[in-house]
């Protein structure tokens, strides 16, 4: 990050009329709360500005819309925009390459000029102009310093869209991303008078019992290899239907087996619904780099959580991603 390029995506921001903003696919609380946030202030100074999404939004994340939009959040994400065929300024969040924007792509590079703000060690380059701070804890960490030095408002529900984008990003401030500045950010976002209880109980005490069975489901099903260091579980598209969850409720099984005493690389495979392409779920706990994992599938992340996809069939994939896994733990113990 330079501040030449930093400077550049705050002047689109201030110039571009109309806004298209692109959160990753299967999106986070990162990816949603950061865009979020951006809508939210940036339609405060008259701009035409809409959040474009791949699937619909989290149910635990739908209450930061505000209690008129928990059931589809239109006000702001739409699927179909009445806008210019060019929009002003097509804007990546949270986004590490290109293939996170899925069927969202030829649209994102419709816009006259496209940007992109994130905070991923694998980043790769696909936007007219990029904005990636590596040391930020989570994305919407970054877009609360963007906020600030356009000088723009932030009041409580954005507050309390960046307060989610940093808290789900960091675990709850367990992860080794987790800074000082990162608490000096948050200790901000309590001046603007989020109510960081009613948060946690709308985040993580609202699920749904889909949710839970899937859970069940894929906990009965993991698999630990490597003497006991990896744990993985397969979700099938049979899961999904016997469970009622949707894809997206999948969340957080991953980070439940990282969990696990004596695990080091935990791993969740998601079946897509053609079942042509697997959804790979990764996280670390010590030493472990997950994101040199993801990187031999084409994807990317952080050393401690990462994703990617690998096509074929989700038996193909848990072969493929176990071998890799198997040799990140050799690497760690030098053998």
């Amino acid at each position: 990050m330079t501040k030449k390029q930093k400077s550049e995506i705050l002047s689109l921001l201030k110039a571009s009329k109309t806004i298209l903003l692109f959160p990753h696919v299967q999106m986070d609380g990162d990816s949603f709360g950061s865009s979020l946030a951006l809508c939210r202030a940036l339609r405060k100074e008259g701009k035409i500005v809409y959040i474009l999404l791949e699937e619909n939004i989290p149910k635990n994340l739908a209450f930061l819309c505000g209690a008129n939009c928990e059931d589809d959040c239109s006000e702001y994400c739409v699927e179909h925009i009445d806008l210019p065929e060019a929009p002003d300024f097509c804007l990546a969040i949270d986004c590490s390459d290109r293939g996170r924007l899925e069927s969202r792509t030829e649209l994102f590079f419709s816009g006259k000029k496209t940007g992109s703000i994130d905070h991923h060690v694998t980043h790769e380059v696909f936007a007219d102009h990029t904005f990636v701070n590596k040391d930020a804890a989570a994305t919407g960490e970054i877009i609360y310093q963007v906020l600030k030095e356009m000088g723009l408002s932030i009041d409580k529900m954005t507050a309390e869209a960046l307060y989610v984008a940093i808290v789900t990003d960091t675990g709850n401030f367990q992860y080794s991303n987790t800074t000082k500045n990162t608490h000096l950010v948050i200790t901000e976002l309590y001046d603007c008078g989020i109510d960081h209880t009613e948060i946690a109980v709308k985040l993580y005490q609202n699920m749904r019992p889909e949710k839970v069975k899937l859970t069940g489901i894929a906990l009965a099903g993991m698999e630990f290899f490597s003497e006991g260091k990896a744990c993985i579980t397969l979700i099938t598209q049979d899961d999904f239907k016997r469970s009622g969850a949707f894809f997206n409720e999948s969340e957080g099984i991953v980070e439940q087996l990282r969990n696990i005493s004596g695990v080091e690389i935990s791993i969740v495979l998601k079946e897509d619904k053609d079942k042509l392409k697997v959804k790979v779920g990764l996280r670390a706990k010590k030493e472990a780099n997950v994101a040199l994992i993801s990187q031999v599938f084409g994807g990317g992340g952080h050393e401690k959580a990462a994703g990617c996809t690998i096509e074929g069939s989700i038996e193909e994939a848990r072969i493929k991603i176990m071998e890799a896994a198997v040799k990140e733990l050799a690497r760690i113990s030098g053998k």
